[in-house]
């Protein structure tokens, strides 16, 4: 995976060739056809997880005195390691569908909330001294913002090891991977979510289909006039 410079300038991005892939912009609640395909993809995921955590947490209850050191060491990391995609997929649904408790609205840092999404799902990010320092802010959630950029990566496979990235100005983010499909369920689920969660917050995202590539441009804050 590779970044570039964002060519996000405009309402509308048509490339010459390949295909954009466009999401419906969401509204501050979603409408039922969306809040149902959103609850349904959510009710997967949750399932998948506590199917992991019975499974991990039986075998534990019946076997533990017969289990060596290195099979309790793995069974304890599928706990840990579900525990806390349960309590990720908690904060993805209360960013898109809950009350707005608990959004507290700062002023947010582009590079500063970037380095810590990156930092969280193992991307390597590089932002030039210049843009580090700038003391651009727009009116958000630090801790929402960072979770929808959070989700992008993941859905980007940024864990893969073959992922670097650069922002190149603080208000842009553009990522350019290798061909993903779109259309696996959960990859789906997770950009749908990324795109809800940082709209919510000001922030645009773009996906598009360009032959070998699958780019992706973030645009952090709302426009400026």
């Amino acid at each position: 995976m590779r970044v570039v410079a964002s060519s996000l300038s405009s309402d509308t991005c048509a490339p010459e060739h390949g295909e954009i892939v466009r999401y419906a912009a969401p509204r501050r609640r979603l409408t039922t056809g969306s809040h149902a395909e959103f609850v349904g993809a959510l009710v997967r995921e949750f399932r998948g997880s506590l199917a992991s955590l019975k499974g991990a947490s039986e075998l534990l209850a019946r076997r533990s005195s017969d289990l060596d050191e290195a099979v309790l060491a793995d069974l304890s990391a599928v706990i840990d390691g579900q525990a806390a995609r349960v309590a990720w997929l908690v904060r993805v649904l209360e960013a898109v569908d809950g009350d707005g408790s608990t959004r507290r609205e700062e002023s947010v840092h582009g590079p500063t909330v970037a380095r810590q999404a990156a930092a969280a799902t193992g991307l390597r990010l590089e932002i030039p001294s210049g843009v580090d320092r700038d003391g651009d802010v727009f009116p958000g959630d630090p801790e929402r913002v960072r979770l929808g950029l959070e989700i992008l990566f993941e859905a980007l496979d940024s864990r893969s090891g073959r992922s670097t990235a650069r922002m190149p100005v603080a208000a842009f983010l553009t990522v350019v991977a290798p061909a993903l499909d779109l259309d696996e369920q959960q990859r789906r689920f997770a950009l749908r979510s990324a795109f809800r969660v940082l709209d919510m917050e000001g922030c645009q995202l773009r996906v598009r289909s360009l032959g070998d590539e699958t780019r992706v441009e973030v645009r952090l804050g709302p426009r400026k006039k």
